[in-house]
């Protein structure tokens, strides 16, 4: 017999006599040149529960949380989501960590086009189809305070005419000669312009309806007019949104819930 393969038998019955090395995984210890291997797959129950739920929906993801004996919930309040974990233990006794629930809140289409509106430079025809998309979700007002329907924005909007004026002078003297000039261009939609667009949807689902001011600026370096959009005060809306968030997430959690502002990474 070689001395190799009678190093092999020797290893393996010094392997026999260690048994097993004390996890409560099923494994097997082999001697060096071997892979330590967990025989779990082979029982008829896994030695633990492991798995990560998923959902967008605040209702489920409470449902879910509160059909467990205990989560530690932690809330993100910057990327609107939240991550539970049912199984870290403490620290003298620290768990896995390997079942959790997770919840990311998804834009409404509607607000996904109130914020790609934000600070975006439209052209008149494509202002008008935007406002004509978005009807059910739309009114306005006029710079002079008159409230607008859908079809009267959009047809402001179309009206909108760029006009230019020039103002020259000219001053000739015995030893030198003058030239000053002005070129200006003035947007005008007959007697009245478009100031502001409201923009009325749920931001995410399960969070209340909040209506959004677009100030209209209408841009004149061009020969065409286009229009400008602004959200006003567009972070604080979306710093009383992320409150809320965390609001509605602690009224839809069971007291077994415990509800912390963060991430939490095991390692």
């Amino acid at each position: 017999m070689e001395a190799q393969a009678l190093e092999k038998i020797v290893a393996l019955a010094h392997a026999s006599q260690i048994g097993n090395p004390g996890t409560d995984v099923p494994t097997m210890l082999v001697p060096h040149g071997y892979s330590l291997e967990s025989l779990e797959r082979y029982q008829d129950f896994p030695s633990r529960f492991r798995g990560t739920y998923s959902t967008s929906s605040i209702e489920d993801y409470a449902a879910y949380v509160n059909g467990e004996a205990i989560a530690r919930v932690f809330v993100d309040t910057d990327d609107m989501d939240a991550e539970a974990f049912f199984d870290l233990g403490d620290a003298d006794s620290a768990g896995h960590g390997e079942h959790r629930a997770r919840l990311k809140l998804q834009r409404t289409a509607p607000y996904t086009a109130c914020l790609q509106a934000h600070e975006r430079a439209f052209g008149q025809k494509e202002l008008a189809h935007w406002i004509e998309d978005w009807h059910a979700h739309i009114t306005g007002e006029s710079t002079s305070g008159k409230e607008l329907t859908v079809k009267e924005l959009a047809t402001l909007v179309r009206r909108i005419e760029v006009k230019a004026s020039s103002e020259r002078t000219h001053e000739e003297g015995d030893w030198n000669t003058q030239s000053s000039g002005l070129d200006a261009l003035d947007a005008r939609a007959g007697e009245d312009t478009p100031a502001f667009i409201r923009f009325a949807c749920l931001p995410y689902e399960g969070l209340r309806l909040r209506t959004f001011d677009l100030r209209v600026s209408i841009l004149t370096d061009d020969s065409k007019p286009r229009l400008k959009l602004r959200i006003t005060g567009l972070e604080g809306i979306q710093e009383e949104i992320a409150k809320e968030f965390k609001q509605v997430l602690g009224e839809h959690l069971g007291d077994h819930a415990t509800l912390l502002l963060g991430n939490f990474a095991k390692r």
